[in-house]
């Protein structure tokens, strides 16, 4: 399956909305077991993400962000995708 191009932020924003709505459906229609499976399988992904992440981005046990409005998240959310999108390339090129 080849990458998706997008011509903004404000597509790529969207097509990510589509997914996790379409993800959410396909989830409430599970039955209990099927459901724990999937949290358990989602919940090892998103460990090995957050080990992933910069140091200076790695969460804070306890620590948690406000936002004062649904818009002021999804800018925060778009602005932090667009800096690991451009500085995946970087770290790819840059010599060990």
């Amino acid at each position: 399956m080849g990458a998706n191009s997008f011509e903004s932020a404000w597509a790529m924003s969207d097509h990510q909305a589509e997914r996790e709505l379409q993800e959410a459906l396909r989830v409430q229609d599970m039955t209990p077991v099927a459901r724990w499976l999937w949290l358990q399988e989602t919940w090892g992904r998103l460990q090995d993400s957050a080990a992933l992440l910069s140091p200076n981005e790695q969460p804070v046990p306890g620590a948690a962000r406000c936002y004062a409005s649904l818009d002021e998240k999804n800018r925060f959310d778009e602005d932090r995708e667009i800096r690991q999108a451009l500085q995946m390339p970087i770290h790819r090129a840059s010599p060990p």
